[in-house]
C-alpha cells in the first residue's frame, strides 16, 4: 500500500509571501506620494417600502437595514455594525500588509470589533449615552509563527497605522451638501 502525502494547499503563509513582493513591486513603480492619491466612494439609495439601504461601492453592493423597534426588516447589517465591519477589516488589512513587508508566515488573522450602541435619541428618550458608537474594541487573533513579542510589535505598529483605527480616533470634518432635483408633479 502506497501512501502519498496531501497535496498542498496555499494558505495565508503563501499569500503574504506574494503579497510583500506585490507591495515591494508596487512601491518600486510609484515611489512619490502623488502617485498613490485617489478618490474613493460610495453610493447609498433608499427608495422602496422597505427603507432598506442599497449601498453601492465599486462593483460591489450589499444593503444596510436596521430591526423591527426602528421599522426595519433586519435584512441586512446596521449603520453601528456596518462601522464595526469597516474597522475589523481595515484593522486585518493592516496587519496583512505589515506581516507580508515584515516576511512574517501568518496562517490565520481573525479580528473581531465590537461596540456599545445606544440609539435612544432616535425614540425621543434622554440618555446620557454618547450619541454614537463606543468602548470599540478590537480582539485580534493570530496564528502561526510568531511569538509573543512579535505579535506584540506587530499590533502596536498596526495600531498606529490602520487608517480606519485612525479615523474613528481623531476628529475630520465632512461636507454635507444638498443635491436638490427638480420632480415632475404627480397626478392631480
Amino acid at each position: 500500500m502506497t501512501i502519498t502525502p496531501a497535496p498542498h494547499r496555499p494558505g495565508l503563509a503563501d499569500h503574504l509571501r506574494d503579497k510583500g513582493a506585490a507591495m515591494r513591486a508596487a512601491a518600486a513603480r510609484r515611489p512619490a506620494s502623488g502617485d498613490w492619491d485617489e478618490e474613493i466612494g460610495a453610493v447609498c439609495v433608499a427608495d422602496d417600502a422597505t427603507g432598506v439601504r442599497k449601498v453601492r461601492i465599486g462593483d460591489w453592493s450589499l444593503i444596510g437595514d436596521g430591526g423591527p423597534d426602528i421599522g426595519g426588516f433586519g435584512l441586512g447589517p446596521s449603520s453601528p455594525e456596518l462601522l464595526c465591519a469597516v474597522i475589523s477589516t481595515c484593522l486585518t488589512h493592516t496587519i496583512l500588509c505589515i506581516a507580508a513587508t515584515d516576511g512574517l508566515a501568518l496562517d490565520r488573522v481573525e479580528v473581531a470589533v465590537t461596540a456599545r450602541n445606544n440609539d435612544a435619541r432616535f425614540f425621543g428618550v434622554a440618555t446620557d449615552a454618547p450619541p454614537v458608537p463606543y468602548d470599540l474594541t478590537a480582539t485580534v487573533d493570530l496564528r502561526g509563527a510568531v511569538d509573543a513579542g512579535t505579535a506584540a510589535s506587530l499590533l502596536a505598529t498596526a495600531d498606529g497605522r490602520c487608517p480606519m483605527l485612525r479615523l474613528v480616533r481623531s476628529e475630520h470634518s465632512v461636507s454635507l451638501r444638498a443635491a436638490l432635483r427638480d420632480h415632475p408633479a404627480g397626478p392631480a
